[in-house]
């Protein structure tokens, strides 16, 4: 494995990472959204889709597993609830909408 290899499957998973803790962080149910969570959602997918659709057409195999591993594990990270409490306070724009 090549110095390039190597850096490009450290940034991807980097990337993966914390498209995993986003997509974790943010409210599962929809009309817990802010209005920018909204207009961002939908772009979540096809950014993580992208990455590893392009990492795969470029033939990093090794990079694209290992992003998607990234992401599901950031996904899972964001998902506990200690942290998720710690992050939100954090990230205010990643809390949910308040109706109050």
């Amino acid at each position: 494995m090549q110095l390039t290899d190597t850096l490009l499957t450290i940034v991807c998973v980097l990337i993966g990472l914390a498209w995993g803790l986003i997509c974790g962080l943010l409210p599962k149910k929809n009309d817990r959204l802010t209005d920018s969570q909204q207009r961002w959602t939908p772009v979540l997918p096809l950014v993580g889709v992208g990455l590893v659709v392009m990492l795969i057409l470029l033939g990093h195999d090794l990079a694209s597993w290992i992003t998607i591993g990234g992401m599901i594990l950031g996904l899972l990270i964001g998902m506990i609830p200690p942290l998720h409490r710690a992050a939100l306070k954090a990230l205010p724009w990643l809390r949910p909408r308040n109706d109050d």
